[in-house]
């Protein structure tokens, strides 16, 4: 059961910072807020209602800023992923609310994007931290997260130099193995913040680089393990790949 605000001026001040992100947020784009159950964790998600609009307006900036001769935002190409609820994360959220729930463990929700994942992990009793490059995205999963305020933080990270003084319990990450250039980096990351006996748990819909991602972690001291989830969204089930660092 999802742990809800139990004082009126605790529901009130909840209400109050909803209400501030939203204006935010919309002072830019339109959103969609549905209510998505996956077992027992409830969660009130609100995403960007046309992700191609988010687009649009990356390329119009970073036009702009060639144009003025300034500097591109991002050292590499760069879309805005983080505006498009992908079905990896539905399918890793269903993985969270199957599994026995362990309430208080860490967790951290690795390029969270809007925040399903950590909210559904929070739902359901976790302490979480979401992580992303995006700080639009951190908005909605900051705003994505307020009912679990007291157990949910956000945090702008680029797992490519950054480092948190703090280790978690399970590591989750939906769609974030597409790019073989990150593996390295994500490798060491992983590393960097397990705690013992923690693992990770990835999402990917079945592409190629998740096929060849399989083999590369392998060799390099994880053990893996393998299953598939079916969700609503796309015909073919979702791949969750179970990570435990056997170094």
């Amino acid at each position: 059961m999802n742990v809800t605000v139990s004082s009126p001026e605790q529901r009130r001040n909840s209400w109050r910072l909803r209400e501030r992100l939203l204006r935010r947020i919309h002072q830019r784009w339109q959103t969609i807020t549905s209510e998505l159950c996956f077992g027992q964790a409830v969660v009130q998600f609100t995403r960007i209602a046309d992700p191609n609009r988010v687009l649009d307006d990356a390329v119009a900036e970073e036009d702009r800023r060639h144009r003025d001769g300034q500097p591109p935002l991002y050292e590499t190409p760069h879309l805005p992923y983080w505006a498009e609820l992908w079905d990896s994360a539905g399918g890793l959220a269903q993985i969270l609310a199957r599994r026995p729930r362990a309430p208080g463990i860490r967790v951290l929700d690795l390029g969270c994007g809007m925040g399903l994942c950590g909210a559904v992990a929070a739902a359901l009793g976790a302490k979480v931290l979401l992580v992303d490059l995006e700080p639009y995205a951190l908005l909605f999963a900051r705003l994505n997260t307020v009912p679990f305020a007291a157990r949910a933080r956000v945090r702008r990270l680029d797992w490519r130099h950054d480092r948190l003084d703090e280790r978690f319990d399970l590591i989750l990450g939906a769609d974030i193995v597409y790019e073989r250039g990150q593996w390295e980096f994500l490798c060491e990351f992983f590393r960097a913040h397990l705690a013992q006996d923690g693992r990770v748990l990835l999402a990917e819909p079945g592409r190629q680089s998740g096929e060849a991602f399989v083999p590369w972690i392998s060799r390099r001291g994880w053990r893996l393990s393998e299953e598939t989830v079916p969700v609503a969204t796309r015909p073919q089930a979702i791949r969750i790949l179970q990570l435990d660092n056997m170094m």
